[in-house]
């Protein structure tokens, strides 16, 4: 057995796994911002550090000494794919069902797979040649890569579809886009690991890249955990200061933007002014807002109070109402009920402020016949 041994790249990267184990420790002592983020990011700061320690021992030979339990770390790069997604998840403030345990399929059929691997015990049941012969070992690889393949691209897929739906703030996408980068940079060399492993004579020079990608994200976290610390609390907002209006109260211009486009989004989309019995903090809390913020922005951006926002929104749907044919013999209540108001008077003042007639007038005008607008007329 070749002497163990450590030279100056495997130290880095033991500093770096040391790093990681630090910086999970913090994260999961964080008591500040999103908890759930902050487990699932130390979880993944804690399994890179532990590979990276496991893959110093292998490179150094010191893994004769280790039990064979720990080979179980071999499998672990099936499970950054499926955490990262969930941090990115839990980031985006996206509940996580039980089904979503599927993701974790192929790392449990790769555990159940080489079980008798971790606890040294002879296989003495039936070894077919296809499934446990050194002939499947190249589909093993294969198959192992492009599922950790597979998650980089998904990752992106998941961060541009957020992004272009306008549900994440600029200083969130470049985070997250730089922990996907640093994940797709390690799966791509993981890839490359086996591809040059397999078909040419190998160097380990090849299998510390697979490595650097790991020890980068740790360092990527730490270096941003110093700068702005509310990435580590798992509240990430903007803190460049803005020379605006919303400077005293922390909201920059952009966020403020930002959020009156999800909140206009949000209110096309899901209609919340069709109850009658919305209230500002019951629609903050639906846009995940602050009641405080959410006033400020309709208050300074659109020049509204909340009822003139949205009965701005209930005038518009009772004016669709009115002018379909097949609600012309429907009673004027009924319209106003249906459109979210609460009783008649309310209704009729806030038609007539933001449409200009009563709802009468305006069905007569909408709905009469091409003679009736010339007698109008």
């Amino acid at each position: 057995m070749q002497e163990p041994s450590l030279d100056h790249w495997t130290i880095i990267f033991l500093i770096a796994g040391a790093h990681g184990l630090f910086l999970s420790l913090v994260l999961f002592l964080q008591k500040k911002g999103n908890s759930r983020a902050n487990r699932l990011l130390g979880v993944i700061m804690l399994l890179f550090g532990i590979t990276l320690f496991y893959y110093v021992a292998f490179w150094t030979n010191y893994i004769e000494v280790l039990p064979s339990a720990l080979n179980v770390i071999f499998i672990l790069p099936l499970t950054f794919g499926p955490l990262f997604l969930f941090y990115f998840k839990q980031l985006y403030q996206e509940k996580l069902h039980q089904r979503d345990a599927w993701h974790f399929l192929p790392a449990t059929l790769f555990f159940i797979y080489n079980f008798p691997n971790y606890i040294d015990i002879e296989w003495e049941l039936p070894n077919p040649a296809w499934l446990y012969g050194t002939a499947s070992y190249v589909p093993r690889v294969i198959i192992f890569t492009l599922v950790v393949l597979a998650y980089a691209v998904y990752l992106f897929y998941y961060l541009k579809q957020k992004y272009k739906n306008a549900t994440l703030l600029p200083s969130q996408y470049r985070w997250m886009l730089k922990a996907a980068i640093c994940y797709a940079g390690f799966a791509v060399s993981l890839a490359m690991y086996y591809v040059l492993y397999l078909t040419i004579d190998f160097d380990i020079t090849h299998d510390y890249a697979v490595s650097f990608f790991m020890a980068g994200f740790i360092y990527l976290a730490g270096y941003l955990g110093y700068r702005q610390p509310e990435i580590l609390s798992g509240q990430i907002a903007e803190t460049r200061k803005a020379a605006s209006k919303y400077a005293k109260s922390g909201l920059t211009t952009a966020e403020a933007a930002f959020h009156l486009k999800n909140i206009t989004r949000y209110m096309e989309d899901k209609q919340p002014y069709l109850d009658c019995e919305l209230k500002m903090e019951e629609l903050a809390q639906q846009l995940n807002l602050s009641k405080h913020v959410f006033s400020q922005i309709i208050n300074d951006k659109l020049q509204h109070n909340f009822a003139d926002f949205i009965n701005q929104y209930r005038v518009k749907e009772a004016q669709r109402l009115l002018s379909d044919p097949t609600h012309q013999n429907e009673k004027i209540i009924s319209i106003a009920y249906d459109a979210g108001f609460r009783n008649k008077a309310s209704f009729y003042n806030a038609f007539k402020k933001h449409a200009g007639v009563s709802p009468t007038q305006y069905r007569d005008r909408i709905l009469a016949t091409p003679e009736q607008k010339k007698r109008i007329a």
